[in-house]
C-alpha cells in the first residue's frame, strides 16, 4: 500500500472530532448512498476479510502530527518543572523521531497550540411545537476550529493499493453535506484542496523496527503488544439512517494516536487493529471501524 496526504479546508468550526473511525463510517454512508446496498456490504466484506481497500488515518492540522509515546521530553536546565508531552510535534520533528532519536528537547516556551476549542449555548427545539422548549432547553455544545496562524488545513492520510481516486471520489461526496453532528446548521463543513500529495516516507524505511499509530485502533489478537499507548474512551453512534432505535453503539475504549509498537518480523504491516463487528444486537450487521494507521519507526535506544 502507498500513502497520500489530502488536505482538506475547513469552512467552519466542527462539532465532532476527525478521528479515522468516525470518518470511516461517514465515508461508509457515501457508498451506500453513491452504490446502493449491495455496494455497501462488497465495500465492508473487503475490510472484515482483512482485505481494505484503504486505511485510514485521523485528520490532523496540516504539517502537525501526533506525538510519539516513545518519545522522551528533556527537561529544561535548572528547573524543577517536569515539561508535558505535547500533544502535536510539527511534521519535521515527527520524522526526526521516527527515524530513531527519540528526545523531545526543550524550549523556554510552550509549542503553539494548532486546534482551538470552546462551547457555544444551543437552544432545544420542542418537535410537536416547533419552538424552542421551557427551562433548561439551552444546551451547551462543543466545537473546534483552527488557529489559522498556525495552521489553515487538516490534513488526512490515506494508504491505498489502488491509488487515491476511490477515497477522493468518497470526500468530495461527503464534502457536500459537510462531516459529523450539527452539519445541517454547517458545522463541518469542508473542502478538498490541491491533488493528493503521495507520502513515501511513512511507508517503509530502513532499520525500521516499530510503528506509531496516526488512528484510534483496538488490537487483534496477534497483534505487537511490546509498546507504550494511550487510552481514549468512546461512546459511539450510529448514523440516524441505521435501523436502530437507540443511536448509542456503547463505550468503547480505544488505543489512541501517537501509541507506538515494537514489531518482531519486518517489515510494518499496512494495517494492524480490527473491525469490530455487532455492537447491538438488532443490528448484526454493523461494524466499527476500529485498523491502526502505522507509521513505521525506528526505536530509540534505551
Amino acid at each position: 500500500m502507498k500513502t497520500y496526504r489530502f488536505k482538506l479546508k475547513p469552512l467552519a468550526p466542527w462539532s465532532t472530532p476527525w478521528d479515522a473511525d468516525t470518518l470511516f463510517a461517514a465515508l461508509a454512508w457515501q457508498v451506500l448512498r453513491s452504490g446502493g446496498e449491495g455496494s455497501l456490504r462488497e465495500f465492508l466484506a473487503q475490510f472484515q476479510a482483512g482485505r481494505p481497500p484503504f486505511v485510514l488515518s485521523s485528520a490532523f492540522p496540516e504539517r502537525w502530527l501526533p506525538c510519539p509515546l516513545s518519545a522522551e521530553i528533556r527537561d529544561l536546565p535548572d528547573s524543577n518543572v517536569k515539561r508535558k508531552r505535547p500533544v502535536f510535534v510539527r511534521e519535521e520533528q515527527f520524522r526526526t523521531l521516527i527515524t530513531g532519536n527519540g528526545e523531545i528537547l526543550p524550549s523556554d516556551t510552550p509549542p503553539p497550540e494548532p486546534i482551538l476549542s470552546r462551547s457555544r449555548l444551543q437552544a432545544a427545539i420542542d418537535r410537536k411545537t416547533g419552538t424552542t422548549g421551557g427551562e433548561g432547553s439551552v444546551f451547551e455544545v462543543d466545537e473546534w476550529y483552527l488557529q489559522e496562524s498556525v495552521s489553515k488545513h487538516l490534513a488526512l492520510f490515506v494508504k491505498t493499493q489502488d491509488g487515491p481516486d476511490f477515497v477522493h471520489n468518497l470526500l468530495v461526496s461527503l464534502s457536500r453535506e459537510g462531516f459529523g453532528k450539527k452539519r445541517s446548521s454547517g458545522r463541518g463543513a469542508f473542502k478538498l484542496v490541491d491533488d493528493p500529495e503521495p507520502c513515501d516516507w511513512m511507508d517503509s524505511f530502513d532499520r525500521a523496527n516499530g510503528f506509531v499509530s496516526l488512528s484510534p485502533f483496538v488490537p487483534k489478537a496477534g497483534d505487537p503488544d511490546d509498546g507504550r499507548w494511550g487510552l481514549v474512551v468512546k461512546y459511539p453512534k450510529f448514523s440516524p439512517d441505521a435501523p436502530v432505535a437507540n443511536p448509542f453503539k456503547g463505550r468503547l475504549v480505544m488505543l489512541r494516536p501517537g501509541s507506538v509498537f515494537r514489531v518482531a518480523s519486518q517489515p510494518v504491516h499496512p494495517f494492524y487493529g480490527q473491525m469490530i463487528k455487532s455492537l447491538r444486537p438488532e443490528f448484526p450487521d454493523s461494524v466499527h471501524y476500529a485498523l491502526a494507521f502505522p507509521v513505521p519507526i525506528c526505536w530509540p535506544a534505551e
